[in-house]
């Protein structure tokens, strides 16, 4: 990692955990909801590096919270409803690896659209588990982390925590694999790997996080509905993680910031901001195929190259 990168992601760290003397609690809750959907985008941006593009991880997600909010419901204590939460998550990721494991491309993003379909149609049929349209309320957050700022804190060290291990993952043996396998499938068979087992596994690692993700959403806001494993949940994490620029480290962050933004303060002065957020993402695909942080990176080289052109 370059040094320039090295220092913008401290810069980075420190602001975050300066926020909560500097700002006010509803700006610190908006925050929250910016971290909790980058952890969620980092989830199907580690998919993305490999180019396998989920438009149904709002399922994985969902099925963590719902897991979450079933044990807390039952009296469970904290730590034994995370476990839960996590297996499950871990499950429903196991169903659509081995769905999945053996499309590529749009195939793959069929296959994931329908799995997470049948997800959010579970959680309105299965009201015993799931309490159908009205959801599973009450979901306390651990006394640990119950204060608004304590939870921010919480979101900030799991984020942190996730981008470093997509970013080991990424620079490993795996991540490697996951790139040739991204760039063609049939060059990585012929050189013997199991491309199918690759692909599962990058399945399971991303459900991981995504399940994390829920669990954190449930907790933000102690309560979980169907809505949250719906298409248009997942639909905007694909949309994070392409204006953010996918495979990158940031890419995550930096989208979930601007969708969330949006999400949050356009759709109080807009009706359509839905139209709005639309066209951003057209423009993005359009004339920065790389993403915001592509731009960034193109921005630095441009300068760079400006500063080497004055000392010649």
């Amino acid at each position: 990692m370059s040094g320039w990168r090295a220092g913008g992601l401290v810069v980075l760290a420190a602001a975050g955990a300066a926020a909560p003397y500097v700002f006010p609690s509803y700006v610190i809750g908006l925050l929250t909801l910016v971290l909790i959907a980058a952890v969620f985008a980092a989830s199907i941006n580690l998919l993305a590096a490999g180019g396998l593009f989920s438009a149904g991880h709002a399922g994985i997600s969902a099925a963590a919270g719902y897991g979450l909010a079933y044990a807390t419901a039952h009296g469970q204590a904290w730590p034994q409803a995370l476990v839960l939460a996590l297996l499950v998550a871990l499950v429903v990721a196991g169903a659509y690896a081995l769905t999945s494991m053996r499309t590529a491309t749009i195939y793959f993003l069929m296959v994931t659209l329908a799995l997470g379909m049948v997800v959010f149609g579970l959680a309105y049929r299965l009201n015993a588990l799931t309490g159908g349209e009205n959801g599973l309320r009450d979901v306390d957050r651990p006394a640990a982390v119950a204060e608004y700022w304590q939870f921010y804190y919480l979101c900030l060290a799991v984020l942190a925590l996730a981008l470093v291990a997509l970013w080991v993952v990424g620079r490993s043996p795996f991540g490697l694999a996951l790139r040739g396998i991204r760039d063609s499938e049939s060059r990585m068979r012929s050189l013997g790997y199991n491309v199918a087992g690759f692909k599962f596994l990058a399945v399971m690692l991303s459900g991981l996080v995504a399940g994390v993700s829920g669990v954190l959403a449930t907790y933000q806001a102690e309560f979980i509905s169907p809505a949250s494993a719906s298409f248009g949940r997942s639909a905007l994490g694909l949309v994070m993680v392409i204006v953010g620029g996918a495979g990158t480290l940031l890419g995550p962050l930096a989208g979930a910031a601007v969708v969330a933004l949006a999400q949050n303060e356009l759709s109080v002065h807009m009706d359509r901001w839905q139209t709005a957020l639309g066209l951003l993402f057209i423009a993005v695909v359009l004339f920065v195929p790389q993403g915001l942080t592509g731009l960034a990176g193109r921005g630095t080289a441009l300068l760079r190259q400006a500063r080497r052109t004055r000392r010649t």
